[in-house]
């Protein structure tokens, strides 16, 4: 006797079978499809992420290029005008070389003594060393300060120019309601004095203008690295930042060692920070375009000797490094495509 065997299925019977398989197979995979190929954020829809709750600043550190000159006001403004929710905070001085910048920003840390080595009540108190004139410029005899806390004390720190006496850093505590006026406490030398606005700001994505004085006065490329360095590991993570390149002075054209060093530079900046660097290499057509400017023969000329154009240079032909409005649009469009690219 033969072995009992299940009759094989009819052919319109095994047709049928594979269909229903196929169509409860494929028809799932067509779902799945569907759903990930439908309108950009579905799932957001459904799903709704975790709310945005980042620092929203974008604050800018640097030198005479992040406060504008050359133009009509600082250049992280021309970035605000295209990111009008963000708060902007711009902190540049001219004349400053990156280490006075990142101490401004809170990298490298300012330390200082002071006469008579205590607090006398409110009184200001004359400072006998600093670790670096982090407010100080050649450039002009404007009044800057920082408040901080020093010696556990809020405290106001105030460079200034005083007629024959050159330039002279005070710091004064602040009276606040609530607290105890300092008498007599002791300001041990080389005590460190934490600025205020740097720790506020270290949640903020910041935009890092460092190194064109130091290139102008031959100071070592490694001094900028350095103090960019400094800044970035400040910065709360996960950090949100931008590296600007160093902006080639007008004389700084291809065939010139100047025009090398900095071009070398500006590489190395390239390979260290990648897709948060910035260049500041000349603006291309479609820049040019989108801002409504047309370039001359004389412009198309710089442009080709690896330089900013004629037209987008300040009309006091004695500045040899300044953008003017024309020109800081053009570098702010390129921070403003890196923070939406970045997702800051």
């Amino acid at each position: 006797m033969k072995p009992f065997q299940r009759p094989e299925p009819s052919g319109d019977m095994g047709i049928s079978v594979s269909r229903r398989r196929f169509f409860r197979q494929s028809g799932a995979a067509v779902l799945s499809t569907a759903l990930l190929t439908s309108c950009d954020n579905f799932f957001d829809k459904i799903f709704p992420s975790k709310k945005d709750d980042r620092d929203k600043t974008l604050a800018f550190f640097g030198d005479s290029l992040v406060a504008g000159t050359g133009g009509s006001r600082p250049f992280g403004a021309w970035v605000g005008d295209a990111l009008s929710e963000r708060p902007i905070v711009s902190d540049g001085i001219n004349g400053q070389v990156a280490l006075s910048i990142a101490i401004r920003q809170g990298g490298i840390p300012l330390t200082m003594s002071v006469a008579g080595g205590k607090f006398d009540g409110l009184e200001p108190l004359r400072v006998t060393k600093l670790s670096n004139e982090f407010l100080s410029t050649p450039l002009n005899g404007n009044v800057y300060s920082r408040t901080g806390m020093l010696a556990s004390f809020k405290c106001q720190l105030t460079r200034k120019v005083v007629p024959g006496s050159g330039e002279v850093y005070t710091v004064e505590p602040i009276a606040e309601t609530g607290t105890e006026t300092p008498v007599d406490t002791e300001i041990p030398d080389n005590s460190v004095f934490e600025l205020e606005d740097a720790a506020n700001l270290r949640t903020a994505t910041q935009i890092l203008w460092y190194g064109r004085n130091d290139m102008t006065e031959d100071r070592p490329a490694k001094d900028i690295k350095d103090a960019i360095k400094a800044s970035i590991d400040y910065i709360t993570e996960p950090r949100r930042y931008l590296v600007l390149g160093v902006l080639p002075a007008v004389a700084e054209t291809k065939g010139t060692s100047r025009y090398a060093k900095v071009t070398a530079f500006n590489d190395d900046l390239a390979l260290l920070y990648r897709d948060s660097y910035v260049a500041m290499t000349p603006p291309t057509d479609a820049e040019m375009e989108a801002i409504g400017y047309t370039p001359t023969t004389e412009d198309r000329a710089r442009i080709e000797a690896g330089n900013f154009p004629v037209g987008m240079r300040p009309d006091n032909k004695s500045d040899e490094i300044h953008l003017n409005n024309d020109g800081y649009r053009i570098i702010a469009n390129r921070v403003v495509k890196k923070i939406k690219d970045l997702k800051y």
